[in-house]
């Protein structure tokens, strides 16, 4: 298997008006703490090139997703297109790429500016990651490991899924020569009261990892719905990089303490899904162009689910924030499927805000006061949850 990476920085300027997403709306950044970036490891085998991309953005809708494939695609004969996954990291403390936290509830926060500038990077960025394959890699680590007390669930304390996969591609010598880390957790130890752009607890851990390995690392997030959030006191800079380093040093010992093997195939399975959207809340702002209005005739949004397998890894590809109970029922059955090592990449390719289990789905009375029923209210919508579970179990 032959590997390639690349990365760009895509950290906003702040000469024009940067409104910082995830939390109100009107918070505009002030600063600049750590830079943002895309980055993307491309994977080959003789019959797979999968090119895996993570951005330092709170979401990327579909419509945008598609268009870097394709012009990625572009450059490429029919047969030998590379597969591509693109995924938003969903950092809280990045410029709003969705449009719902603007100066105001009517008002997008997107800088068009901006966004045309990260795609035309992301396309850079993944073109320079296939270019650059001429790195063998003859072995692959892969491990999964509970890393307990960084994160917690707001929503149901009860249901935790703090689970790190990771892997790591080795040259000849046994040296790395990329490390890949996937953790279902909010980046989102500053909270609101920060102005200041920053990947969060990611760049700490990407940061630990390079350091320690002298290799590239791509960090990808996990099930992280429902709120897997950090567990901290004084949402501070230090304790963001207490839990990057954390993350870093308890996946390094690992992949240290395992075995490497060889990785013959790459296998890469899509299914796109329609659901019918109900949310009334995503109604106004597709009233008010805050979000674009991707529905079909019959009020439907149609997205794509995933499943990557890498030797014995196999990660689910899901399409928004999946709770973490139907994330540990995913990653359940796909051990019970034939994968040794499994994970979610979550904000695959689209971002349509939680996913929950149908049980668990109840829409509040009053959606601007949604008391412990918020993640209903940033959900396209009861049918989601089942619709994304039955198209990736059909990939099994």
């Amino acid at each position: 298997m032959f590997i390639g990476y690349a990365q760009n920085i895509i950290t906003p300027s702040l000469e024009r008006p940067v409104f910082l997403a995830g939390f109100d709306q009107n918070r505009r950044a002030t600063a600049i703490h750590d830079d943002l970036y895309v980055r993307a490891l491309a994977l080959c085998t003789p019959v797979r090139t999968l090119v895996l991309c993570a951005m330092d953005l709170i979401g990327f809708f579909r419509p945008h997703v598609q268009e870097i494939i394709q012009r990625v695609s572009s450059h490429y004969d029919g047969s030998h297109k590379p597969d591509i996954i693109i995924s938003s990291l969903h950092p809280h403390d990045g410029p709003d790429t969705m449009g719902l936290w603007g100066p105001d509830s009517h008002t997008s926060g997107v800088d068009p500016l901006y966004l045309a500038d990260v795609k035309d990077k992301a396309e850079a960025t993944i073109l320079s990651a296939l270019a650059a394959m001429t790195l063998e890699s003859p072995a692959m680590k892969s491990v999964c490991l509970r890393v307990p007390g960084l994160a917690k669930n707001a929503r149901n304390p009860e249901i935790l899924d703090d689970e790190l996969t990771a892997l790591q591609f080795l040259d000849k010598d046994n040296r790395p020569l990329a490390s890949l880390f996937d953790f279902p957790c909010h980046p989102e130890v500053m909270w609101e009261h920060n102005t200041q752009v920053s990947s969060d607890y990611l760049g700490y851990l990407r940061k630990g990892v390079e350091q320690a390995t002298g290799a590239p690392c791509i960090f990808f997030a996990g099930a992280l719905g429902g709120m897997m959030t950090p567990d901290v006191k004084e949402h501070s800079f230090a304790e963001a990089e207490a839990i990057g380093q954390s993350l870093a040093k308890a996946g390094l010992e690992a992949l240290g303490n395992a075995g490497g093997f060889p990785v013959t195939e790459i296998s890469v399975q899509k299914k796109e899904i329609k659901v019918k959207l109900t949310n009334i809340l995503y109604k106004f702002a597709f009233r008010r162009k805050l979000l674009p209005d991707v529905r079909d005739r019959l009020g439907c949004i149609t997205s794509e689910v995933g499943l990557i397998k890498v030797g014995p890894a196999w990660f689910a590809t899901i399409p928004g924030e999946l709770l973490p109970k139907l994330g540990l029922v995913l990653k359940a059955e796909m051990k019970a499927a034939g994968a040794h090592v499994p994970g979610v990449v979550c904000l695959a390719n689209d971002e349509l805000g939680y996913i929950l289990p149908t049980e668990d789905f109840r829409f509040p009375l009053n959606p601007f006061k949604p008391g412990k029923h918020y993640e209903e209210t940033n959900s396209i919508g009861k049918a989601i949850g089942p619709a994304v579970l039955e198209a990736v179990r059909s990939l099994f």
